[in-house]
Order: structure tokens, then sequence, then C-alpha cells
């Protein structure tokens, strides 16, 4: 985003205050464009305002074509060596890490000297895999950064002054967080949509295809499609290679497993499992995926997403509890289903069901019944955009799903 229209993420700028100067590697990670460069960069600002000198800040962009000319690991290492202060805290920036061959042992060696306070960035889970996650075991805390939530949006936007909740809702669900992509509406709607085509044809390209090494793209296409196309259902390798062999499509389920694996690995969409509540242990088969934002949906499918406004409403949901909470899970219920499980950081359970509206009496009835089979005490909520004063059905809190998602319940 540009300079003059930045948002400060202030979850994220928070963990990174509180972390500054701890002698651990702060791994930033997150898809393409969702703001991990400009949240570092913003940091950096704040160091510099805190009295911190600029010679005790590097900032390097592995995506800029002219660090490639400093060379490889390990003149990038000298490069960095040579400029650190020896009587100062250091302060150096790696931003797509990963773009640097045998990047792991830059990171290792910087993260030994006494003086040098760490951050990365990377697009791609396999930074942390391999080598790296050897080497560095115990000595890193990894944040995952997502695209703007509809609070931030707010933040940025402002409310305009006659749009209702639903409409304001509706947007966010179209339009999503990517926060360039805001910027790019100001000059055209083509403009942002091509934008954020490009994005996506990034991850999909270097990301995925890359570091995968998949020859069959085509195929590799067809799941992207499906995965997108069934935000919100469950689904699994052998559902989906049965799905596509009955329209002519014939790959192999290890072969589907292998590309949900990739997207997941890209940060593109992400797995959740289900938990069986009454026993209390994970379910092998099954799981759901979300789409990390709704506009690479928009500019890859072309349609009009008012038809599956129930779907992307529980993606919605699912990105605010994970951005809050420590773990959220699909719940099983006997023969019902619970959207969402949620432990919080202190290990504290509640119940999250998601639902367009529950005006029909039948509607309201179906969707409290998986809250009800649940036995124990722990919170219960039903999320929806009606408006009807947070009533209570058998200790179930129902709530408008925008002010919940605004932080005003």
């Amino acid at each position: 985003m540009n300079k003059n229209n930045l948002i400060e993420r202030k979850q994220y700028m928070q963990i990174l205050r509180d972390l500054k100067d701890q002698h651990i590697i702060k791994v930033i990670t997150g898809v393409r464009r969702c703001g991990k460069s400009t949240l570092l960069e913003m940091f950096a600002d704040e160091l510099l305002q805190s009295g911190i000198k600029p010679e005790q800040i590097q900032f390097l962009n592995f995506e800029d074509p002219d660090i490639y000319t400093i060379g490889d690991w390990k003149a990038v290492y000298d490069h960095i060596k040579v400029q650190l202060l020896p009587d100062k805290m250091n302060y150096v920036f790696l931003d797509e890490v990963q773009n640097i061959d045998v990047f792991q042992r830059l990171v290792d060696g910087l993260f030994i000297k006494k003086n040098v306070d760490l951050y990365i960035t990377g697009s791609n889970a396999h930074l942390l895999s391999g080598e790296l996650a050897t080497l560095l075991t115990g000595r890193y805390i990894e944040t995952n950064i997502l695209p703007l939530q509809l609070a931030e949006i707010y933040d940025f936007k402002s409310k305009p002054p006659n749009l209702s909740k639903l409409e304001t809702l509706a947007a966010y669900l179209q339009e999503g967080g990517i926060p360039e992509y805001y910027n790019q509406k100001q000059i055209s709607q083509k403009q942002a949509d091509k934008f954020v085509e490009s994005v996506l044809n990034t991850i999909i390209e270097k990301d995925i295809f890359q570091r995968l090494v998949i020859k069959d793209k085509h195929n590799f296409n067809k799941i992207i499609d499906f995965v997108f196309d069934s935000v919100g259902s469950f689904v699994s390798p052998r559902s989906i290679s049965d799905t596509l062999r009955t329209h002519g499509t014939i790959i192999d389920k290890e072969a589907v497993a292998r590309y949900l694996d990739a997207m997941c690995d890209a940060f593109l969409i992400y797995k959740v499992p289900r938990y069986e509540i009454k026993g209390k242990g994970l379910l092998q088969t099954l799981n759901k995926y979300y789409l990390v934002d709704p506009c690479f949906r928009k500019v890859r499918l072309k349609r009009e997403m008012s038809k599956d406004r129930p779907h992307w409403l529980e993606n919605a949901v699912y990105f605010e509890l994970i951005r809050r909470y420590r773990d959220v899970l699909i719940g099983k219920t006997g023969n019902l289903e619970v959207d969402f499980v949620v432990t919080d950081h202190e290990g504290y359970t509640s119940y999250y069901q998601v639902s367009w509206t529950t005006e029909n009496p039948e509607t309201l009835e179906r969707e409290l019944a998986p809250l009800n089979a649940i036995k124990d005490s722990n919170p219960k909520y039903l999320l929806t955009t009606d408006i009807d004063f947070n009533p209570v059905y058998n200790g179930i809190r129902k709530l408008n799903v925008t002010d919940w998602m605004l932080g005003n319940k």
C-alpha cells in the first residue's frame, strides 16, 4: 500500500514489539501480498522513531533484482556482516529470504551473533522445513500473517455513511483483504482485478509449480478450480479424484493430496480437520479447506459470489477465529456438524455455528441442533447476518456477525 494509506496491523505489530531484542528469530510467513514486507517496514520505521540509528538497521528484499548482484548466501552474509555496528544491537530484516540458495546458512550465521536481532519473511511453508527447521529448532517464533480483516478495512476506508451492515459484509466477502487491491481499485475495478490475478499467478508459478516441480499443470489447475469452488464443503483427495473423474479428468488421489499440500504450503488455502467432540480426538477422513482471500476466487472463476455467500461467510469467520484463538477445528457430535470448535490461548473451549440467516424457524432449529447436542457448559455462539438484539436460546448466544467481526461483541 502507499505510505499514506498504511494500516498499522496492531495485532502483528504488538507481537514484534514484544519480541524485540529477544535472542530468537522472528519468522513472518503468509501468502504473497498480504502485508509481510509492509509490516517489517513499519516496524523498522518505528525503531527509527524510538531512537535507533539508521546504521543499526539493514533491510534486504530478496525479490529485488539488485540484491542478486551481491552474490550467493556467503556474499550476502559478508555484505551484512561488514555493516554491523560492534557495540550496538543491529536489526536485520531479510524479506523473502527463501529466494537465496542455501539461505539456511545465512540465517544461522546471523543468528549466532549476539548483537543481531533477526527478522525474516517467506511466502512458503518450506521456509521452516528441512535443514532450517533442524538448525533452528527452538530458536524461532513463527507469526503467520493474514490479509486485512474487516475491522482493519474499516480503519483504512472508514465506514461509508450510507452502507448497511449487510452491504459492508457482502462487499468484504467478495473483495477480501489484500491491501494493495484497495489502492488499485481507486484507479479502476479492472486494474484491481488484474492486480489480484497477477498475484495469484505468481503464487501458482513461484510458490507452487517451481517448488513442487509440477509438470501436469493442466490437472493442477483443475484441482485449484475445484477447491476454490468447494470452500466450506467436506472433501478428501479421494472424493476430489472421484468427482473429477466423472468429468473426464483422470488424476489419482495421491497426486491430489500432493497438490493440496502444495497449496497449503503457499498459504493459499488452509486445511481444517474434523474433531470428535465427545471422543475428544481428530478424525482421519474428510477435511475442509478455506481460501485465504475470496478475491482470488473472484478473479479465478469469474462468477458472482452472491449465491455462495453462506460458504464465504463461513470462510471469513474461520480466518477471524484463527486471528483470535490458538486452535480452530471442525466439530462433530453424533451425526451433526459444529462449524467450529475453538480453543483459546488459556486452553478454554467454545463452539461457533455460522448461518447467513435464521429468520426461518426451521433454519434456526437446524442451526441450533448441533450446539444443543453438546452437553458440556462451554460457551456456544450462533453467528448470522440477522439484526435481532442478540437473543439467547438454551444458553446459546446469537450474535450479528458483522458486529462480531468488528469487535463490537
